[in-house]
């Protein structure tokens, strides 16, 4: 083939490629590991899997377990071969990596060898936007500039080589990276959909969700769950679960509280097991004689205290305005994206577990993790980080095989270094009980 037309082929598959434009939706704010606590036979797993910063990549695993009989971990995706996770010396964690090649949502099948005979257990990994997308995308329009100014210093050089059909096409190259870079700078953050908020007369909240919400599902029997924190002191939190009136469109009843400015946040869950999460700021008002309906509640804590957080190995103990008291135990130093157990004991006024203990939408609790600076919000559970519909459509809306309990433990990574507020909620005698931790990720 004539070098030229080389030219003129390799230029066109060029701007072909860096005009194309990939999206995702995008999970917990600022959390996109996965953590997940799994029942592989006889044996117990903390999972930990981290999606790759792009498809394809490389997905790291990471995978606990308190079974001392434990002696081989193995991994594979869907038509995949089984890959061997390697062993920390003096631990229990396996640890190690599986190629992912598509974007969206994926399982790992996770092979546990040891005492009690082989087992296996699926864990479903749901679509995620990880940190870093916004600011990638940043880098790479600057190296699309950087590559049309190279293309643009070479037309004058194809002319005077007489190359004037290479030069046209150079130029068309030049004119795609052009309008490809400000179409991305134009287009709106990937990583937090905007959330649209209108407060009517009577204390009437309504929500609109950006992009199409033709399918969504029940999440522990709501379609929304929406959390409103008042920041900075973060000493109220509203969880609230408005109504569809169309799609997309929802509204809510705001209880008595206590107004100010709040951060808002929205989940909501896809029928293919995707998670989004929306977020924006709102100033609600104070208003009295609002009782709360169903599974809402509102709680009050003290402000932020980042002098007493907690970093583990410890527990620590707050009372509640009741009398009742809420424990946290760490059993470990906190580091970020490494996955542990948050356990949790909720004691009455005598220092004894509630004899009156409630399921709350289905779980023996919820909890919020929220970064002070506001970069990390998600909406956990006792089961894991991902919702329910991600094990299947005909398990959405419905509950865990839980029972109540006053002692529960979560499986979670901090994303990164820094000071976090945990909001745990848990149910007994027809009361919702909110306690809040502080801690310190180093």
């Amino acid at each position: 083939m004539n070098s030229r037309w080389k030219w003129v082929r390799s230029l066109l598959c060029l701007g072909a490629l860096l005009c194309v434009d990939a999206g995702q939706g995008n999970a917990h704010i600022g959390a996109p590991d996965v953590y997940v606590k799994a029942q592989a036979g006889p044996y117990a797993l903390l999972v930990s899997v981290h999606p790759p910063l792009a498809t394809p990549g490389a997905a790291g695993i990471d995978i606990r377990t308190e079974d001392a009989g434990v002696s081989a971990v193995s991994v594979s995706l869907p038509a995949g071969s089984m890959q061997s996770l390697q062993r920390f010396p003096q631990e229990q964690i396996f640890t190690g990596s599986v190629w992912v090649a598509t974007a969206g949502a994926w399982r790992v099948t996770i092979h546990v060898s040891g005492n009690r005979g082989d087992a296996e257990t699926t864990v479903p990994v749901p679509a995620t936007t990880v940190p870093g997308a916004q600011a990638s995308g940043r880098g790479l329009r600057l190296w699309l500039w950087i590559l049309a100014g190279v293309i643009a210093l070479c037309v004058p050089w194809l002319f005077r080589r007489r190359s004037r059909p290479v030069a046209g096409v150079a130029l068309v190259v030049i004119g795609a990276i052009l309008a490809a870079t400000i179409f991305a700078s134009r287009k709106p953050s990937a990583g937090t959909p905007a959330l649209q908020l209108g407060l009517q007369s009577g204390g009437k909240l309504e929500i609109t969700l950006p992009g199409t919400m033709q399918d969504l599902l029940e999440d522990h029997n709501h379609l929304m769950h929406l959390f409103a924190v008042r920041v900075p002191q973060m000493d109220v939190l509203l969880h609230l679960h408005p109504a569809q009136i169309g799609p997309g469109h929802f509204e809510t009843e705001l209880p008595s509280m206590a107004g100010g400015a709040f951060a808002v946040y929205a989940d909501v869950v896809h029928r293919d097991g995707r998670l989004e999460t929306f977020t924006a700021p709102a100033g609600l008002p104070g208003q009295a004689g609002h009782v709360l309906q169903g599974d809402d509640s509102v709680g009050v804590v003290p402000g932020l205290n980042r002098t007493q957080s907690a970093t583990g190995p410890g527990t620590t103990t707050i009372r509640l305005p009741d009398g009742y008291s809420m424990t946290l135990d760490l059993a470990s130093a906190l580091h970020p994206r490494t996955g542990q157990l948050l356990r949790f004991m909720l004691r009455d006024a005598a220092g004894n577990p509630p004899t009156d203990m409630q399921l709350y939408m289905g779980m023996a609790a919820h909890a919020a993790v929220l970064k002070t600076d506001g970069t990390v919000f998600a909406h956990i559970h006792p089961a894991g980080t991902i919702p329910m519909a991600a094990y299947g459509t005909n398990l959405a809306g419905m509950d865990m095989s839980a029972a109540p309990a006053s002692d529960v433990s979560f499986p979670f990574g901090f994303p990164s270094a820094g000071t976090y507020r945990i909001f745990l909620e848990m149910k007994h005698g027809g009361m919702i009980e909110t306690g809040a931790f502080d801690l310190l990720v180093r």
